[in-house]
């Protein structure tokens, strides 16, 4: 009877899909769109009802004024306000209703034809007054070349420094075609401003000419008080100096005025940001929801999951005594059992790898210990020879310093000695050397004391010295040994330095490519078993390096782990 596998993929493509990706792809858009659809329904809105406010007030400040200049310039007698106190009262009061009707404090004034103030309910004459006596210019010079009708422009004060500029409306007193006089209303720059002010919705009124006699904002200035360009022709969204707007125009009077409205993105930072906290607030419970929920799914179908990846974990960190029990019906189990099968054949196959690889080890550092130079053992012996003929004490010593290096190198209690100990077996083996060459051949050695009891292989400096005194002798009269041992960079060094015939390039090159291998095709027998021995005991980090000069001599320095004798 077969048993149908249940797909663990399928299962889990299913639970993330109804759990997590629908809902998420699903609010995601709806709250994109209702944001995004908030936020420039409310841009839009907020400007043009802006735009709408501040051209209804413009107008009617400005027509309700015009109509009221008109008036009163009908119904002035010049004469009689000059000779008559009641009809200057009676004056005062037309003047006054007239402004408060209006709801913007507003100064008004009436002079004569020679710019004489007759009534007015301000103490001094505006600065454009004074001006208009000697040059007949400004609003006094438009209102003379159109007596008939109300004429409206905005003035800068002299005495302020701000750009905005005050609003004048003005009609001529007319008797029999003659100018008798004038009607002045003056609204104060600040009353304008502070009538169309928004902290949201910048205002800008321009005439004809692109002057800005009224903006909230001195952004928008440039020298001249007139618009910047790029204000001119924008329309909707646009950028400036780092700075996002959304304008909106309408021209007022017949033209003679344009009102542009322009609302800041960064002015409805305080909404972006409320809809961004309700945004993460959303996502937030919708997520911590799908966490849960996945998280809860997820358990129960990937419990084997865990298991499989602790044991392959325990694997790698050495342990190879964990089991998987797993009864999943489903492809779990049959990696279940089968890592169970890989894991004990892996064990055995390990033991006996292991053995056999300490027996090879072990093995070929004792070949390499011993193997001893047979033509330095025949050489010290001829030389014996002929010393006990003719110098007897020096064949003595000859004789007693073989002997020490050889019971030292036949020596198997131990594979590592301190350095004094094989210094001692050196030393002999250095003694014997000078026997045979004399004079041609010193030594020197620099080891400090602290470093005695640091632990080498045996037999390690002596094929170095022995390689040295082979080759280096074949183009020099006179060689110095120098050896120096020391610690450096929590490693023990031994440098074996001798200034005899150099190794050229070629050589070189095949000495440090046999020291790289780990078998020996070369002559160089003794610095290969050195090299061999210290990588098998110790690992491939540590070594010999060689080094080579013209005129120099060569140098050979020995890497090993610092290790002292308890």
């Amino acid at each position: 009877m077969s048993v149908k596998v249940n797909h663990l993929k399928d299962e889990l493509r299913r639970t993330f899909t109804l759990y997590a990706l629908i809902p998420t792809f699903i609010i995601s858009i709806f709250i994109f769109v209702l944001g995004f659809a908030y936020w420039n329904i409310n841009v839009l809105e907020r400007n043009q009802s802006r735009l709408n406010a501040a051209c209804e007030m413009m107008s009617t400040l400005i027509s309700g004024y015009m109509e009221k200049a008109n008036d009163i310039a009908a119904l002035c007698d010049i004469n009689e306000l000059r000779d008559n106190k009641s009809a200057r009262v009676k004056m005062y009061e037309k003047f006054y209703q007239s402004t408060n009707n209006i709801g913007v404090h507003t100064d008004f004034y009436l002079f004569d034809e020679g710019m004489n103030r007759l009534i007015s309910n301000q103490k001094q004459d505006p600065e454009f007054a004074e001006l208009a006596r000697s040059a007949n210019w400004g609003i006094i010079g438009q209102i003379q070349r159109r007596p008939s009708v109300p004429i409206f422009t905005f003035v800068r004060s002299i005495t302020s420094f701000g750009p905005q500029m005050d609003l004048v409306i003005g009609k001529a007193i007319l008797e029999k075609g003659k100018i008798t006089g004038y009607v002045l209303f003056v609204v104060p720059a600040a009353q304008l401003v502070s009538a169309v002010a928004n902290p949201y919705v910048h205002i800008i009124v321009k005439d004809g000419y692109d002057y800005m006699p009224i903006c909230t904002d001195e952004f928008f200035y440039t020298a001249m008080n007139k618009m910047k360009i790029e204000f001119k022709n924008a329309d909707g969204y646009f950028s400036l100096a780092d700075r996002k707007y959304y304008i909106s125009r309408r021209e007022i009077l017949n033209g003679e005025l344009t009102v542009f409205s322009l609302t800041s993105v960064g002015g409805i930072i305080n909404q972006l940001t409320n809809a961004l906290i309700i945004l993460i607030g959303v996502l937030f419970i919708l997520s911590l929801s799908i966490v849960i929920s996945v998280k809860k799914q997820a358990e129960e179908k990937t419990k084997m999951i865990d298991q499989l990846v602790e044991a392959f974990s325990a694997v790698k960190d050495g342990n190879l005594d964990m089991r998987l029990t797993i009864n999943t019906n489903n492809e779990f189990q049959i990696i279940g059992e089968a890592y169970n099968m890989m894991l004990s054949s892996l064990k055995e196959l390990m033991q006996t790898n292991h053995e056999k690889a300490r027996a090879t080890v072990i093995s070929e550092i004792k070949q390499l210990e011993s193997q001893f130079n047979p033509h330095f053992l025949f050489n010290t012996l001829e030389n014996v020879k002929f010393m006990i003929k003719l110098d007897p004490v020096a064949a003595n010593k000859m004789i007693v310093s073989l002997s020490n290096l050889l019971r030292y190198s036949i020596n198997n209690n131990s594979s590592e000695v301190t350095i004094k100990e094989d210094m001692e077996y050196t030393q002999n083996y250095l003694d014997i050397q000078k026997y045979r060459f004399g004079q041609r051949l010193n030594y020197i050695l620099d080891i400090p004391e602290e470093i005695n009891n640091c632990i080498v292989p045996k037999l390690i400096i002596q094929p170095i010295i022995e390689n040295a005194v082979k080759y280096g002798f074949r183009a020099c009269q006179h060689m110095l040994v120098e050896i120096k041992i020391s610690i450096t960079l929590n490693q023990l060094a031994i440098i074996i330095a001798n200034n005899g015939t150099e190794i050229d390039e070629q050589s070189l090159y095949e000495i440090r490519e046999m020291l790289s291998s780990t078998s020996n095709c070369s002559q160089h027998t003794g610095l290969y078993n050195v090299n061999r021995r210290i990588q098998l005991m110790y690992g491939e980090s540590y070594g010999l390096e060689i080094m080579s000069t013209r005129h120099e001599g060569t140098t050979v320095k020995i890497i090993l782990p610092i290790h002292k004798k308890q």
